[in-house]
């Protein structure tokens, strides 16, 4: 029996959420979170604890908001932030809120990279149907074992889910890509 590699050129990973450590967030009262929280809307300026702009707020989706500082986009909690006459405030600058979204990207990064290694299971976009398990790692990708046929990925399709490393697919759009890309190197 000939294992075939198909190679899936694009996987959408799923957006992982960029997560500000507590210790990095306003802890506000409760009565203030919850004021804040009602007050919020999506346009809106966040604003430091001296009154500078922050960013302005993408969406919000309870318990959490995303914001934009230009340079960064995040989600944190809603509770971290309190509320000024000018409108919401973060108990974090722009400068502080962009140099710990920078340092949580590189810790989760580097977290994902020394997941994948050989033997560990990749699961569909629900993160609990396993898909196969990693065979070889290179540098920039690797190749998954489904157990009927080998899938060359580029490292970039897979995120960490909670049940460990997942591609933006449901096991079915898997099935099917990995299916036309056996049947179109059939005969080369």
């Amino acid at each position: 029996m000939i294992n075939k590699t198909a190679f899936i050129l694009s996987c959408a990973a799923p957006l992982a959420l960029l997560a500000v450590p507590a210790s990095a967030q306003a802890q506000a009262p409760a009565s203030t979170a919850k004021a804040a929280a009602a007050s919020v809307t999506v346009g809106a300026t966040v604003y430091d604890t001296s009154g500078a702009e922050v960013g302005k707020i993408k969406s919000v989706t309870a318990p959490n908001f995303v914001i934009d500082t230009g340079t960064t986009t995040a989600t944190l909690a809603l509770t971290s932030l309190g509320t000024s006459p000018k409108g919401p405030v973060l108990a974090m600058s722009k400068a502080d809120l962009d140099a710990a979204a920078t340092r949580a990207a590189a810790d989760a990064s580097a977290a994902l990279a020394s997941s994948i290694v050989v033997g560990a299971a990749v699961h569909a976009s629900d993160g609990t149907t396993a898909l196969g398990k990693i065979a070889e790692v290179a540098e920039a990708d690797f190749v998954l074992d489904t157990g009927k046929t080998k899938v060359k990925l580029p490292k970039s399709s897979v995120a960490q889910g909670s049940a460990g490393l997942m591609i933006g697919m449901t096991a079915q759009e898997f099935a099917d890509a990995t299916a036309s890309a056996g049947k179109s190197t059939v005969g080369k």
